[in-house]
């Protein structure tokens, strides 16, 4: 009897068990609710610097290229002729988002900006006329003269540029120029480059519109007899580049595509903007805004903020163009008072340029939504650019 009992006062009772099972099962609920909300605060905040990364990359991207905005390379004494249809620096606010669905941006910003963009190194001259390393056969025109001879293409435009790696002996293309940096003398590079390893031949010429616009290099013979051993420089002329929200269908989970900041370039073409599709780049993804504005008077008005104007000639020539003529106006600058008649109005009036980049997080979540019990919302985020380009107001520092 005595060894029954001791088996009953063992072990739990069912009761035991299932109170024991509810409070583990409360534990578990809580702990689960814990362990949701830390991934929950995990991936916003994910989202979140993802989304702040995305702008700080998109903001250093557009800071390195608008320095290089006017840069005009090929003819230092004489700006390029540049037309009312495609200047020098313009925006036109409030363009449509082709393909957009409901939740992406529906119109956004274009900014556009003409330059001499160089190419991301620099060479010495090697040899000249077609002679070996050091021998500079070339003859420049005053020689010429006193010789009384024509030139021979073989050896007084023929130039062999040290480039220090093959890859940027490679990156030469027909119609770039060239730039000898002991005069400051500027050529064509007519003819297909003949790279050699490190080294590049390369044969000078003309540019194909100096004789109808007076504006760039005029042809070999050159004026100076260039040192060897000097600086050389190449960079590809008269270049357009473009700034646009577009909807690129890299994602297969949005058939509609996501909202892309996409950087564009091309020749520049006197009638408007032709982009190059080889071209084309994307700065940021999940893009949610782009606004561009003006200001001549140290920030204390935008032109364009807040206005619904769109197009070329309503949206800059007598929109945001206007305005900036109005704060010139208002500002007093002796002799800066207008951009009209002038479309290099950049390189002698400085300028604020203010860009406003929104980008947003890469998926909707109930806890961005105002309403999360019954609705998903992207969470934005905004960041802004404010800078003198280094070649606004050039001509006045």
């Amino acid at each position: 009897m005595a060894s029954q009992g001791r088996s009953q006062a063992s072990g739990f009772s069912l009761v035991e068990l299932l109170v024991a099972v509810l409070f583990i099962g409360i534990l578990m609920a809580g702990m689960a609710n814990v362990f949701k909300s830390s991934v929950t605060n995990l991936s916003t905040s994910s989202e979140g610097i993802s989304s702040a990364r995305r702008n700080r990359m998109s903001i250093d991207l557009l800071y390195d290229d608008l320095n290089a905005a006017g840069m005009y390379l090929s003819d230092l004494s004489s700006p390029p002729k540049l037309t009312t249809a495609n200047p020098s620096f313009y925006i036109i606010p409030n363009v449509a988002v082709t393909g957009a669905a409901a939740d992406d941006p529906a119109s956004a910003d274009q900014l556009f900006f003409y330059l001499d963009e160089p190419l991301p190194f620099e060479g010495t001259l090697w040899s000249t006329g077609g002679g070996s390393a050091g021998q500079n056969l070339a003859r420049n025109a005053a020689e010429l003269v006193l010789a009384g001879v024509a030139p021979d293409p073989a050896i007084d435009s023929t130039f062999t540029i040290d480039c220090k790696d093959a890859s940027y002996a490679a990156m030469v293309k027909q119609g770039y120029s060239v730039v000898f940096k002991d005069a400051w003398e500027t050529f064509f590079v007519q003819g297909t480059p003949t790279p050699s390893g490190k080294s590049l031949t390369i044969t000078l010429g003309s540019s194909p519109t100096v004789g109808s616009t007076g504006v760039g290099p005029s042809g070999a013979p050159p004026k100076a007899k260039h040192i060897i051993g000097s600086d050389v420089l190449f960079f590809r002329p008269a270049q357009m580049v473009r700034y646009s929200v577009k909807m690129k269908l890299f994602d297969p989970q949005k058939a509609t595509g996501t909202p892309c900041l996409v950087r564009d370039q091309g020749n520049y073409d006197a009638t408007g903007f032709v982009a190059d599709p080889a071209q084309e780049s994307i700065v940021a993804e999940n893009v949610a805004g782009f606004k561009a504005y003006l200001s001549a008077d140290s920030g204390q008005t935008w032109a364009g903020y807040g206005k619904t104007y769109t197009g070329l000639a309503a949206g800059w020539t007598n929109g945001i163009r206007s305005e900036l003529n109005d704060q010139l106006a208002t500002a007093g600058r002796q002799d800066y008072q207008t951009t009209q008649g002038n479309e290099n109005w950049i390189r002698s009036i400085p300028t604020l340029v203010r860009l406003d980049i929104t980008t947003r997080t890469a998926v909707k979540r109930a806890e961005y939504s105002a309403t999360p019990l019954t609705t998903t919302a992207y969470k934005d985020f905004t960041q802004s650019l404010v800078i003198v380009p280094r070649h606004f107001g050039l001509s006045m520092n």
